[in-house]
């Protein structure tokens, strides 16, 4: 099977982390893998030194426009000939929709992991009802967001969530007082929040340490506002790390405090290590965390009940070891990779 990947997103996100691997694990079930990409991107780069069959364009919001740039991936995607089309976003749908609608394709995948009301116009109301096939989101928590596309879908939404191998050789360090919280650098990441958080948290546990693993516009303004508050010293950025795992490995628990997110792969990642987490409840996060069981669920946005957690947890090593645990066990049971990539094997060939 044929299977072309196109994802036009610059930067590294939680998309293109789980972009790359689908991709990865697909090519290593023998499947033809290719991917469409933006120049210069992350993704392109990744993909690029681990062997992958790559075409990068500069694509731009407006791109479907340009008609030149549209005819270059024309004569491309005639070339690739793909049996799927797997579409990152919007962006994609809008730039190659109609090209794909005038050579053909036997499967159009829509993914979708942002949780907002997706804008129909025209052309989009066209490309959902005469191009796309089939569209994934991966939390029911997206799903529920985007029902006004629903009418002019061939297929209703599929869930498929995210998935990561589950066995590691290193586990969290419940002794240490270190905090991690992973994410870009940006708004709807809520960093901001969790400063505000460990703010209070230093009340009662001077000793505490935020560790900001991630990247971003913002990153100066947050600096600032540590320093605004009185915590600098108590706050270290990392920066954006490959090697996720070893940082982790050196934490005691997970914090997320998103104003938005679409499902949360870093809450996987952390549970691998046997690592409690801690997130709003108004997430997906409660379809990955048990509250109570392998971390806890904050209703509301509320700071002081989430610094509370922390607190608590901090304070009892033995009851973040079997969250930890728990955790890691509702991982196999529920989020291998193995059993995602199964679902979108069934999906495709389908």
């Amino acid at each position: 099977m044929k299977i072309l990947f196109v994802n036009f997103i610059k930067f590294w996100g939680g998309g293109e982390c789980w972009t790359y691997q689908v991709m990865s694990e697909l090519k290593k079930r023998n499947h033809s893998v290719i991917l469409l990409s933006n120049t210069q991107s992350k993704l392109d780069l990744r993909a690029k030194q681990n062997g992958f069959e790559t075409h990068s364009f500069a694509v731009r919001k407006l791109s479907f426009l340009n008609i030149f740039l549209i005819s270059k991936i024309k004569r491309t995607l005639i070339k690739i000939k793909p049996d799927i089309i797997i579409l990152n976003s919007s962006l994609e749908l809008k730039t190659i929709g109609l090209i794909i609608n005038k050579i053909g394709c036997g499967k159009v995948i829509f993914m979708r992991g942002i949780p907002s009301r997706i804008k129909i116009g025209p052309l989009k109301h066209h490309l959902f009802s005469n191009v796309v096939t089939d569209v994934i989101v991966n939390s029911k928590y997206v799903r529920n967001r985007i029902l006004n596309i629903t009418k002019l879908l061939k297929n209703k939404p599929e869930v498929i969530y995210h998935g990561i191998q589950p066995d590691s050789l290193i586990t969290a360090e419940y002794t240490t007082k270190n905090i991690a919280i992973v994410g870009r650098l940006s708004n709807e990441k809520g960093i901001d929040i969790a400063l505000q958080v460990m703010q209070k948290v230093l009340l009662l546990m001077p000793d505490a340490k935020l560790w900001i693993i991630g990247d971003g516009k913002e990153k100066e303004n947050l600096i600032n506002l540590a320093s605004q508050i009185g915590i600098q010293n108590s706050v270290k950025f990392f920066g954006f790390i490959h090697d996720v795992d070893s940082l982790l490995s050196q934490c005691s628990l997970l914090i997320m405090t998103s104003r938005w997110e679409g499902f949360g792969l870093v809450l996987l990642e952390a549970m691998k290590l046997k690592m409690p987490c801690i997130a709003f409840d108004h997430l997906a996060a409660n379809e990955i965390i048990i509250n109570n069981e392998t971390g806890f669920l904050i209703p509301d946005m509320n700071i002081e009940s989430m610094s509370e957690k922390i607190t608590y947890l901090l304070s009892t090593p033995e009851v973040m070891k079997q969250m930890g645990q728990k955790g890691n066990d509702l991982l196999k049971e529920k989020f291998t990779i193995e059993k995602i990539i199964d679902q979108y094997e069934d999906l495709i060939t389908r």
